[in-house]
């Protein structure tokens, strides 16, 4: 199975306007991501990620290896 995930940033009154149209607020997560990089590996040139991820029940270390080719 492949996973694809498409973020965007929603314009300000979108939730209004999904909920006008008869859409229902799910849930609200609120998280702060800290991204690192090394002088040893460039993460970015690399494809890859070394993140912290923030969010009220705890924080959570993660890393993101290389995108798979299409």
């Amino acid at each position: 199975m492949i996973e694809v995930e498409v973020k965007a940033r929603a314009p300000e009154g979108m939730a209004d306007k999904i909920t006008s149209l008869g859409g229902e607020l799910v849930a609200v997560e609120n998280h702060l991501d800290l991204y690192f990089n090394s002088p040893l590996r460039d993460f970015r040139r690399s494809d890859e990620a070394l993140r912290i991820r923030i969010k009220e029940e705890g924080a959570r270390l993660t890393y993101k290896g290389p995108k798979l080719d299409r």
